[in-house]
């Protein structure tokens, strides 16, 4: 009853348009009320879930993201990937798949790499007889890669409220966010042939663009890099590529003032404050659905429908494309990964592979109506409608499908790296 009240409550506050963390809040209280629980653990366990190192990570990355954008590191990113790619057809849209990549790399939000690529690339793109919808696509659907390639705060989460090593996750990454790059850009190659080429090859170009741009480079190298060698941990690494970020925005390229800086930290308190609200309550939820061995009923439950490993991923799979639909990333990650993971793992699939699998499959809902949240980031700044952008999108979400099945068959593609 438990499990139903839940599922019931959050449905009721996706009908009525309530925020997920307030909706989590009341549900918790309603169940509490009609339980034979105190009200006292509802305080407890909801600080007991913000109170983890790692979680430190998702503001510090958002805030390098944002600085990144502002202090010139990002528009040095754009020149690189345009002298990389921007000689083959469609150059300009392989520019903005290329671009993600490498913000993806730093920031690990793909609503902030739509953002920060989408304001810098759909303009020259609809100069260069890309169709809005066309151009606002490819840099929507390049988003997802933003939350695969390391680091990725969806899996800083998984990582957190399910107990499973964020190094791990961030390295089996790597493989699956150059696969779903090279993938997009084979897609858009075949969608914007008719473009033209951005601009012709020019090694000059090139190497004045790697030279500008090396100490933009030197980000993803200390995040990932770090991680890599074992110098330091995820969080570390997010607060070493934060004071670099800072220090090369206002110190080398001078294009970030000190105020700039203090209205991004807000900015970023913000956002990291509706995150850490919606862990809260999610906290509390976690804790009654163990307290009542829901997770362990499901593996019984989910074993005797099948034993078959990759006939589950393929369901479970299924039924998170179908919440990507209606839920963001974030609740659902922190809803489900605790209830999911146990069955997966009963079944000898390792968990570092399901949090990768898991992350790129809310990712796609991201980019999908009527809720996806990139969606609308991308209408907002390609000054476009859903539906033509939704229509621009299909090629991309068969790919991604495409890639996705790939994943499923072989998983040691995600697993390269472990």
């Amino acid at each position: 009853m438990i499990l139903w009240s839940i599922l019931i409550g959050l449905a009721i506050c996706i009908a009525i348009g309530m925020p997920i963390s307030f909706g989590l809040g009341a549900i918790s209280l309603f169940i509490f009320f009609y339980s034979d629980y105190s009200l006292s653990p509802i305080v407890d366990q909801a600080v007991n879930g913000l109170d983890s190192f790692p979680l430190l990570a998702i503001p510090l990355f958002i805030l390098v993201g944002e600085v990144m954008s502002e202090g010139g590191i990002a528009t040095r990113l754009v020149r690189l990937a345009s002298a990389l790619v921007g000689f083959v057809a469609g150059g300009l849209g392989q520019v903005a798949v290329m671009t993600s990549m490498f913000f993806g790399g730093i920031s690990g939000s793909a609503v902030a790499d739509a953002s920060a690529v989408g304001s810098m690339m759909i303009e020259p793109m609809k100069q260069h007889r890309y169709t809005a919808s066309m151009a606002t696509a490819i840099v929507v659907a390049a988003s997802v890669v933003g939350i695969i390639i390391p680091p990725s705060i969806p899996m800083i989460l998984f990582g957190v409220v399910t107990n499973t090593s964020i190094s791990q996750l961030f390295l089996a990454g790597i493989v699956p966010g150059i696969l779903i790059t090279l993938g997009l850009a084979m897609t858009t190659y075949v969608q914007s042939r008719k473009t033209g080429r951005g601009q012709p090859f020019s090694l000059p170009e090139l190497g004045a663009a790697l030279k500008d741009a090396v100490l933009a480079l030197l980000l993803p190298v200390i995040i990932v890099g770090g991680i890599l060698t074992g110098i330091f941990t995820p969080t570390e690494s997010a607060a070493i590529a934060l004071i670099y970020a800072v220090l090369v925005s206002l110190l080398v390229y001078r294009s970030l003032t000190l105020k700039r800086l203090f209205e991004l930290c807000i900015a970023t308190g913000r956002l990291t404050g509706v995150v850490m609200l919606l862990l809260a309550f999610a906290s509390v939820l976690a804790w009654l659905l163990t307290a009542n061995m829901i997770p362990q009923q499901l593996v019984v439950s989910l074993s005797a429908i099948t034993e078959n490993k990759l006939l589950l991923l393929l369901l479970l799979t299924a039924f998170l494309l179908v919440v990507g639909f209606f839920m963001d990333l974030t609740p659902a990650m922190v809803i489900l990964a605790p209830l999911m993971t146990p069955v997966v793992v009963k079944l000898g699939v390792d968990p570092v592979y399901f949090g990768v699998l898991m992350s790129f499959v809310l990712g796609i809902g991201l980019i999908t109506p009527p809720v996806g949240t990139v969606l609308y980031v991308g209408c907002g700044v390609g000054k476009v409608g859903m539906e033509s952008l939704v229509k621009s999108l299909l090629p991309f979400y068969f790919t991604l499908l495409a890639l996705l099945a790939l994943f499923l068959v072989f998983p040691g593609l995600v697993l390269w790296f472990r």
